[in-house]
């Protein structure tokens, strides 16, 4: 297991469920992450290596936060894929928080 990083930025994706970002913004920081580093995930950009990722899963009916960190980069563009630049990261999952 990975040696967690708290003051690393960490990038939410909630699948268009915004009612969401608080409770997990509040997840994340309970266990020690910096509420200033917790950020919306861009379709843009994608965060960096050693960067965290937290997404709500699943994506329609959330149940948990997938935590993971970001262990490589993909340079090819993302064309007409609905996931935008976060399609080409490598993942690797560190642990899975309840929502409740």
């Amino acid at each position: 297991m990975s040696t967690i990083d708290y003051d690393k930025a960490v990038h939410l994706i909630v699948h268009g469920q915004r009612d969401l970002i608080d409770s997990i913004k509040h997840k994340l920081s309970s266990l020690g992450f910096a509420e200033d580093k917790i950020v919306p995930a861009s379709l843009q950009k994608t965060g960096n290596v050693g960067e965290y990722v937290a997404m709500a899963w699943p994506p329609m009916h959330a149940t948990e936060i997938i935590l993971s960190e970001i262990t490589g980069i993909n340079q090819a563009e993302a064309k007409n894929n609905v996931m935008g630049a976060w399609s080409n990261i490598s993942q690797k999952e560190i642990s899975r928080i309840p929502l409740s």
